[in-house]
């Protein structure tokens, strides 16, 4: 009987322990979601000025290099510093002549996983800034499908 009893008050104060040492931790969970709401987010810093705009190209349907059955289709924009609608018209046909141009002189395994992707990324950039004098900061691709 004593071991029953031993075991029964043993058994309270652990269930005593656990639920004080809960209603501590949600105490604690609850002041640090306050903390959190009434901490104001960093802003987020842009790498370009007021002045780049966002242009959509064309997308680009063309043959691949290596094997000859091999299609791709390449949407993109370009980063571009202020210039008027007439001159980025012009760019943006010249940019996707080099894009044309560039994949017709690939291969598929050059486009293979992240690097190639992002190696295809830097080519197209470099090619769209030379093109641009410069005015080109950034080409994005949208959308890459190779068929």
């Amino acid at each position: 009987m004593r071991l029953i009893a031993a075991i029964l008050v043993l058994t309270l104060i652990a269930i005593g322990a656990g639920a004080l040492s809960g209603f501590h931790l949600l105490g604690a969970a609850e002041r640090a979601a306050d903390a959190r709401k009434n901490v104001a987010p960093p802003p987020v810093a842009s790498a370009y000025t007021g002045t780049a705009r966002l242009r959509k190209l064309s997308p680009v349907v063309t043959n691949l290099a290596a094997p000859a059955n091999n299609w791709a289709r390449v949407e993109a924009s370009m980063v571009t510093d202020s210039m008027n609608d007439e001159e980025a018209g012009i760019l943006a046909a010249h940019i996707s002549e080099d894009i044309v141009a560039y994949l017709r002189s690939a291969t598929v395994a050059q486009f293979e996983g992240a690097r190639g992707l992002q190696h295809l990324r830097d080519d197209l950039t470099e090619r769209a800034s030379v093109r641009s004098s410069g005015k080109v900061r950034e080409l994005i691709i949208e959308t890459l499908v190779i068929q």
